[in-house]
């Protein structure tokens, strides 16, 4: 039985809102996972020091360019176009609020349970959070 055709498989599965979905599999992957922590502990960065910092190899800036995208569609990363002095570069990456809201959300989720049947509240919290009206703002932005 194909997953695709199970109604409830789909059901269940639709109950996780579409902005959390985009975003971990934005973040499914070891290179998209890189760049984002890259943004997040540098900031703001061209597409150069982006290649630079991760030592990506001119030949491979297509990969880096297809992963970027990727990361732009799950909203976890913005892309501005923007003529700064001293700098050449025009295309700056950082990070989105939902993007920063989805990390801390993971992150709060790392408690450990006191029993073995003690519900993850922190789990329900992220999921609650990313539902609420300011992530649902930020990723439409972030997707227009």
């Amino acid at each position: 039985m194909g997953t695709s055709s199970n109604k409830k498989i789909k059901e269940y599965a639709n109950e996780m809102p579409l902005e959390l979905r985009r975003a971990i599999e934005a973040i499914n992957d070891d290179f998209r996972l890189a760049v984002f922590f890259v943004l997040l502990k540098h900031g703001e960065m061209s597409f150069s020091q982006i290649m630079a910092e991760l030592e990506i190899p001119r030949k491979d800036s297509s990969i880096l360019s297809h992963h970027l995208k990727i990361l732009e569609k799950g909203a976890l990363i913005k892309n501005e176009f923007a003529k700064k002095e001293g700098t050449d570069s025009h295309s700056f990456y950082n990070l989105t609020d939902f993007g920063e809201d989805v990390l801390n959300g993971l992150m709060n989720t790392l408690s450990i349970p006191r029993l073995a049947d003690e519900p993850i509240e922190p789990l329900k919290k992220l999921l609650y959070q990313v539902g609420s009206n300011v992530s649902e703002n930020a990723f439409k932005e972030a997707t227009k």
